[in-house]
């Protein structure tokens, strides 16, 4: 694993400052200006290193954070949709399909929410602005609550 890698890298590089800071706290005086400048920069060198390590760390948890949050996004919307032909739909309160079409490709495969739109050109064809994937518009048009009957689906 690459985090795993990072971090390993990352301590190893905060390991070899540490050593050098232990190194130059025991030497004594007699210690060279040239020596004293070489280890100084090797010192400065590893922390940089560690720093940058750090860096790449922080931005896998935070894409990771991102991530485990879209994943409870749809955890939580998954009962709330039910599909209708070739679209998802959100359900009302005995479990129809109303509202706005959502992209059946993006839902099933990534499980996020997309809404269709009408193709400029032909505005009989519904497409996704995420995939690009198109739909027949009366298989994924939009559709009005329920007036005690069945629901009335727009094009």
């Amino acid at each position: 694993m690459t985090d795993l890698a990072t971090i390993g890298a990352a301590l190893t590089s905060l390991k070899t400052a540490t050593d050098i800071v232990k190194f130059l706290r025991e030497s004594d005086l007699s210690l060279e200006r040239a020596e004293l400048k070489l280890k100084l920069a090797d010192l400065l060198c590893s922390l940089a290193d560690a720093k940058v390590e750090l860096v790449e760390v922080q931005e896998t948890l935070v894409e990771k954070d991102k991530r485990i949050a879209e994943l409870e996004e749809a955890f939580q919307s998954k009962d709330s949709l039910v599909r209708r032909y070739d679209a998802y739909y959100t359900a009302n309160e005995i479990g129809e399909p109303t509202g706005v079409p959502y992209c059946l490709r993006c839902w099933e495969n990534e499980h996020k929410k997309r809404q269709l739109v009408h193709e400029s050109k032909n505005y009989r064809i519904r497409v996704c602005t995420s995939c690009g994937h198109q739909y027949e518009g009366r298989l994924a048009g939009e559709i009005q609550p329920s007036t005690g009957g069945q629901p009335t689906q727009e094009t």
